[in-house]
């Protein structure tokens, strides 16, 4: 996994990190989508998980979707197949992030 913003990086290494103005739920919903994430073995196991609420990226390939965190935030993953597994890069959108795209 690689992780475009330190903030989400440190999030899904530091157990005890809380990144200031994020909400209990925004940072549950972020582990959980790493856990799954780390489980899973190609894409569709990832885009078929329901709870992780996934949805194709406006203006991005096949290969990248959006998951909600919370009711505020959003990541953007980027799939990648390597030879002997999937890679996910994880970046988080913010408000300007998303008005450029």
């Amino acid at each position: 996994m690689q992780y475009v913003d330190g903030v989400l990086q440190r999030l899904a290494l530091e157990a005890d990190y809380r990144p200031a103005g994020w909400r209990p739920k925004e940072i549950a919903d972020f582990h959980l989508l790493v856990q799954c994430a780390w489980a899973a073995k190609v894409d569709t196991d990832l885009r078929n998980m329901r709870l992780l609420r996934l949805r194709p990226h406006p203006g991005g390939g096949p290969e990248t979707v959006l998951a909600p965190l919370g009711e505020s935030r959003q990541i953007t993953l980027t799939f990648k197949t390597l030879t002997s597994h999937m890679a996910v890069t994880f970046e988080l959108l913010t408000p300007e992030t998303e008005s450029s795209r």
